[in-house]
């Protein structure tokens, strides 16, 4: 028996230690509950709303204080509930600031004495490559810390952005995770955890983390990240490579296209080699030597200690010869691309014309084919979405939908039809739905005539004009749609001429 005892109490001392290291009281003042009620618009019947639905996510207390979340689990909310220390009790937070380009956010509680009990986190100067990490959330109101180990650092874009920069990826036992679980090393915040696949979870990293809270702190006007949104090949074909005029190893990268807007706009060119950036050689695969994080794709380049209006050298092979350039980082606003891939405003403009629903073409209707819309969606809109999602120019704006049709007498033989993408209306090329709503008062010989794009389905819909405004208004109350027509709001922004570089 006293044997027994004294190796039970050898156990426990063993044990002890690896018990406290894991404990979660640390956090237990860092990190807060949210509860986030959001109602999403009905994509198809865009003058009406789906039902309330609610989603739980984590945030971490910073200085301010505030509360960091990601972008994503607070975009579309109408409530913002808070719960802190394990307890029952609800305040209630708003948003103060929220960049989706890189998928964050920042939370006010106005609340007396909210934050009494809570203490800010330290944010760690840059990503660990190697180790053992802590992923933390409050789930029925019990702190989970949980083990995440360091895989790799790989470059992405953000889930609905468009700035590249490098991500961790992690093998986490925390099951279910990728709603803004803060991410900790030695106390410190390595990350939030925005993206989980299985047990693979992203970790959206602390520079991006730090450079955010600087911008959205300043007290300044919010510039937003840099980003050089190119169509580009690897190099690695020593035909091609040759006959654009390299010699020697494959280097650099291939462009192949320039979207209007970007940071390269006006400064890089289709068939340009682009060898080196920022004075980073860049390979044959896209990939330069991050000093502490091995090799990453290039458009890392542009956040990594850069910001809104900083002025890079490049360096290209054109024609034969190389070129010394600079270019100036631009953020790229959503509102930029042809198919946004998320939606801005909040409500989508639309119009119900003879019964006749047309939209704009954006990333939340496609995604209303679920999460494999790309195998789900129509494959002429998935098409659209991959080769013309950037191709914004000022002569086109938008890509504009016939979304489907109510059914009447006055649109009879045409009630099947949807999903067809808009070219012209009484012989007026269409971009925006006020295009459309312009188009629509100026009939050609007693007839609406609308032009279709390439498609399966049908060419073109004549409507009769003479009667148009009526059974408009006929279809429009016996379906209980109380407007016809939302526009977007405010004026798209200008990015000045298409990308043609000066020789």
């Amino acid at each position: 028996m006293k044997i027994l005892c004294v190796f039970l109490a050898l156990s426990a001392s063993m044990v002890a230690p690896a018990m406290a290291e894991v404990s979660p009281r640390p956090y237990e003042s860092q990190v807060v509950s949210l509860k986030v009620t959001f109602q999403r618009w009905n994509e198809d019947r865009p003058w009406t709303k789906l039902q309330p639905q609610v989603l739980m996510a984590s945030a971490v207390v910073i200085e301010g204080p505030y509360l960091l979340v990601e972008a994503q689990m607070v975009r579309e909310a109408t409530l913002i509930q808070v719960e802190k220390l394990g307890q029952s009790r609800k305040s209630y937070a708003r948003v103060v600031q929220i960049d989706p380009e890189v998928n964050l956010a920042l939370l006010a509680v106005d609340e007396d004495g909210f934050w009494d009990d809570l203490e800010p986190v330290r944010l760690a100067e840059s990503l660990p490559t190697a180790g053992t990490l802590r992923s933390v959330r409050w789930k029925n109101r019990q702190l989970e810390v949980a083990d995440s180990r360091v895989k790799r650092i790989e470059v992405f874009t953000s889930r609905y952005g468009s700035v590249e920069h490098a991500f961790m990826l992690v093998t986490t036992d925390l099951a279910g995770g990728g709603s803004s679980e803060p991410v900790f090393d030695d106390g410190q915040l390595v990350g939030l955890s925005v993206a989980q696949n299985e047990q693979i979870a992203r970790v959206l990293p602390p520079e991006i983390i730090r450079t955010y809270l600087e911008l959205a702190l300043s007290g300044e006007s919010y510039t937003g990240f840099p980003a050089i949104p190119l169509v580009w090949q690897s190099n690695k074909d020593p035909a091609l490579s040759s006959f654009l005029g390299l010699e020697g190893a494959a280097r650099g990268v291939i462009i192949r296209e320039v979207h209007w807007g970007s940071s390269a706009c006006g400064v890089l060119k289709a068939r340009d080699i682009l060898l080196s950036l920022d004075g980073h050689e860049i390979d044959s695969s896209g990939n330069y030597e991050h000093p502490r994080y091995g090799r990453l794709l290039f458009p890392h380049i542009l956040v990594d200690g850069h910001g809104v209006g900083d002025v890079l050298r490049a360096r290209v092979l054109r024609e034969g010869r190389e070129v010394d350039l600079e270019m100036t980082l631009r953020a790229y606003p959503e509102r930029g691309l042809l198919i946004p891939w998320r939606r801005e405003m909040g409500s989508p403009p639309f119009m119900v014309a003879g019964g006749l629903v047309f939209r704009e073409l954006d990333g939340e209707f496609l995604r209303t084919w679920g999460s494999e819309w790309t195998s789900k969606a129509p494959p002429y809109l998935v098409t659209r979405h991959y080769l013309k999602r950037h191709n914004q120019s000022p002569e086109r704006r938008r890509m504009i939908l016939l979304v489907g049709v109510l059914p009447a007498p006055y649109n009879i033989g045409y009630h099947n039809l949807g999903n067809l993408v808009v070219s012209e209306l009484n012989s007026r090329p269409i971009d925006s739905i006020g295009d459309l709503a312009e188009a629509f008062k100026h009939p050609e010989g007693g007839f609406h005539t609308i032009l279709f794009e390439a498609n399966v389905q049908r060419g073109e819909v004549v409507l009769d004009a003479a009667t148009f405004e009526a059974e408009s208004a006929r279809i429009l109350e016996a379906y209980n749609v109380p407007a016809g027509l939302r526009v977007e709001g405010g004026e798209l922004p200008g990015f000045g001429p298409l990308c043609v570089p000066e020789e």
